[in-house]
């Protein structure tokens, strides 16, 4: 999610801080762009925590530099942390400045050294900087990274007023917040300090030219990863992991080496410097016996347009389906904030249960509604059961061959599904199995990569940031490649919302014109087929490509321009197996619509005929054309049966005009949809009956027909036969609406 509905950086939400035997819990305010120095705690009275505050807004200035930038930018120094706090991209500058400190401020401290400490059979780590101040000349280590590491190298905690023991229950309290907010999808960071005191002339042991971090491991025992003890107090019983137990914390000072100088004004005595001899042994030790400092949690917060997005969508009749690699709990809390249904039946897992170890649904509601579980299980749901796994907005546990299987599954129930991704993501493979792929640039044009860099020398390297940020480009590329769309990181996702809007309006006006075109196609040849089961010749070949090449695809052009209807994005929209499902009542609608056209070009074309063949019998007489050799007619029969024949062609154009004046929409009215509104339409209409008597003048003009002889009725039937076609054309419409509108009544429920 982070980059393409969400912002790629996590957003601070709260502030934990110690308050005597408890915690308190601080919510942070939006951040205002416009005043930056504004407020950013929004409890009443939270400055008499300052003096807690304060040594943690310490660490953040050090951590973010209190820039001068937005407090959204994304500019937090990237020496920070690795595995599940991945929070080393969010601005911390407001924390600082809200407490009071500025860039002069940070000009008293000069950081020594910066080290990276990670732990073994752990995937965390926490950043520990080392600062001297330049009036006193002393040290401090100011740490920040995850919870459970920082827990086990505190051996007290601040509370404002004074330092007090950090004991199991306190431990558990904060160990039990950190495990809420991982459930609440927050992420955590954990805050330490710690005062180090040296002999003089110790300057040796950190290497403060060095730009990279140091990189330390903390040494932890075997029986560290003993059974976890259980720890009860007012909020509930809590499993405390052994190595955060205050008799292992305690343990490992036992086991480093004590102070044996007597004069108590330094932590490491010479001979346990000489010891240590290196900067790592002693960045190890003094990482340890610090004191607790309090917790900020983060969040990542949905894009600014992302919730309109999705009820826009959901009012198009289009489903949001948010696919998510985390557990149950903190996809419902993520998609809580996106605006989707986080009750009853709202959350399949897509991932298989795997033993004791596995949690699988916690939610009575939904263990009683006895949702599928595995992504193997669903099509059996979908045949024995019930069609929810269709209907609910949130897949959790989701692998990429469990999400790419699920979107088959759509498919294959007829859903068009639209893949929106990470384009840094390995989303290759799920963008080709849809229909229509969008990637999503998540960084702003890739410049976070500049960021993450350590300070080499530009040798062409992959550390080198310009080489870097061009192999992103690759690698988005790259992952792309099935995806017709790709979105810039500050594109807005209603984009989106006009290309659909755009794409329904051509698909609609694509099958109007098409429609025109096949019932034109199909007319002309019951014309012919009519007449020739009647004995008469049937239309000559360059009149038939005048009509079906020229005159019909001109009008069927036209229907590509009418305007958009406002409507347009409040229809649900057809399944995609279900566009022939009514195939039988579409038939009935064609033969209305189009029979007359038929029966009207053939009288047209008989009566035309019948008054201007030289000599002809009465009309009532059956055998009119039959006694005639119709490949042995005189020169004066076959000017007349030209002259019948462009008669029918003009009457065909004339009336294929009026019917897709009709067209225009498939369901709304004359009346309600004008078809002047179309300029296209009515210009190509215009050119086309111009051109179509244009070209049957020159034929009438140039050989032997007696024009004068066509009867009257003749031109009666064919210039009144709108009213015959318009009333019919209107009937089919206001009977498919009516089904339309019940389709729209049921799939809006």
């Amino acid at each position: 999610k982070e980059g393409t509905i969400a912002e790629p950086v996590c957003t601070p939400e709260q502030i934990v801080v110690p308050d005597e035997q408890d915690y308190a819990v601080l919510d942070l305010t939006e951040p205002d762009l416009a005043e930056p120095q504004s407020g950013f705690i929004a409890d009443i009275g939270w400055q008499r925590f300052l003096p807690v505050l304060r040594p943690l807004a310490l660490a953040c200035a050090h951590d973010s530099g209190v820039c001068a930038m937005a407090p959204n930018s994304a500019h937090r120094r990237a020496r920070a942390l690795r595995g599940p706090t991945a929070t080393q991209t969010a601005c911390l500058c407001r924390v600082a400045r809200g407490v009071g400190f500025t860039s002069s401020d940070l000009a008293n401290y000069h950081v020594e050294r910066v080290a990276m400490v990670t732990a073994p059979k752990r995937s965390a780590s926490f950043v520990a900087t080392v600062v001297r101040t330049t009036d006193a000349q002393s040290l401090h280590v100011l740490s920040d990274g995850n919870v459970e590491l920082i827990l086990g190298v505190c051996l007290d905690y601040f509370d404002g007023t004074r330092v007090c023991a950090l004991d199991d229950r306190t431990v558990a309290m904060y160990y039990a917040l950190y495990l809420n907010a991982l459930q609440q999808d927050l992420q955590c960071l954990a805050y330490a300090y710690r005062p180090l005191r040296l002999p003089p002339n110790v300057e040796w042991l950190f290497d403060s030219s060095s730009k990279v971090p140091a990189r330390v491991e903390l040494r932890v025992d075997d029986e560290d990863e003993s059974q976890d003890q259980v720890v009860d107090d007012e909020f509930g019983s809590v499993d405390l992991p052994a190595h955060l137990t205050q008799a292992a914390r305690l343990a490992q000072l036992r086991a480093k080496p004590q102070v044996t100088d007597t004069s108590g004004d330094v932590d490491y005595s010479p001979d346990m410097l000489t010891h240590l001899a290196t900067e790592e042994n002693l960045l190890r030790d003094a990482v340890t016996e610090q004191i607790f400092l309090g917790l900020i949690t983060f969040t990542y917060e949905p894009k600014t347009d992302v919730c309109d997005f999705i009820e826009d969508l959901d009012i198009a009749g289009i489903r949001f389906v948010y696919f998510s690699a985390s557990g149950g709990r903190q996809s419902k809390s993520f998609a809580d904030r996106l605006g989707l249904e986080t009750d009853w039946n709202t959350c399949i897992l897509l991932s298989s249960a795997d033993g004791a170890q596995d949690i699988g649904y916690v939610e009575d509601h939904d263990i009683k509604a006895r949702l599928p579980r595995g992504i193997h299980n669903i099509r059996e749901h979908l045949r024995d059961v019930d069609d929810i796994p269709l209907q609910v907005s949130l897949f959790a546990e989701c692998t990429p061959s469990a999400t790419r299987e699920m979107i088959e599954i759509f498919q294959e129930n007829g859903e068009v599904v639209c893949c929106m991704g990470s384009a840094l993501a390995a989303n290759t493979l799920t963008f080709a199995v849809c229909d229509l792929a969008v990637g999503v640039e998540p960084i702003p044009h890739f410049n976070r990569a500049k960021d993450v860099l350590l300070d080499h020398e530009n040798d062409g390297s992959m550390s080198t940031p310009g080489a870097l940020v061009t192999q992103y480009a690759l690698g988005a590329a790259l992952t792309c490649i099935p995806c017709p769309l790709f979105l810039q990181h500050d594109t807005s996702l209603y984009t989106l919302m006009q290309v659909v809007s755009e794409a329904r309006w051509m698909v609609g006006c694509m099958q109007q014109a098409g429609l025109l075109l096949l019932l034109a196609c199909v007319s002309l040849a019951l014309v012919n087929l009519i007449a020739a089961w009647c004995l008469l010749p049937a239309l000559p070949g360059f009149m038939a490509m005048w009509v079906l090449w020229i005159a019909v695809p001109v009008l069927s052009a036209t229907l590509l321009f009418v305007p958009h209807d406002e409507s347009i994005m409040s229809t649900m929209p057809l399944k995609n197996h279900a566009h022939v499902s009514d195939m039988s009542r579409f038939s009935v609608y064609a033969v209305i619509r189009m029979a007359p056209v038929v029966a009207l070009t053939l009288v047209v074309y008989t009566s035309a005929l019948q008054s201007m063949l030289p000599l002809s019998p009465p009309l009532h007489s059956s055998s009119t054309f039959s006694r005639l050799d119709w490949l042995h007619l005189t020169q004066d029969q076959q000017w007349a049966l030209l002259g019948a024949q462009t008669y029918a062609m003009v009457a065909f154009v004339f009336h294929a005009i009026c019917v897709s004046s009709t067209m225009m929409q498939r369901t709304r009215t004359l009346v309600e949809f004008v078809p002047v509104r179309n300029k296209v339409w009515v210009c190509g209409s215009f050119a086309c009956l111009a051109l179509t008597f244009a070209f049957a003048a020159l034929l009438l003009a140039f050989g032997r027909v007696r024009v004068d002889r066509v009867p009257w009725y003749t031109y009666a039937v064919a210039f009144a036969g709108p009213l015959v076609l318009l009333p019919l054309q209107e009937f089919c419409k206001m009977h498919d609406k009516k089904r339309w509108t019940r389709f729209q009544k049921l799939a809006k429920l």
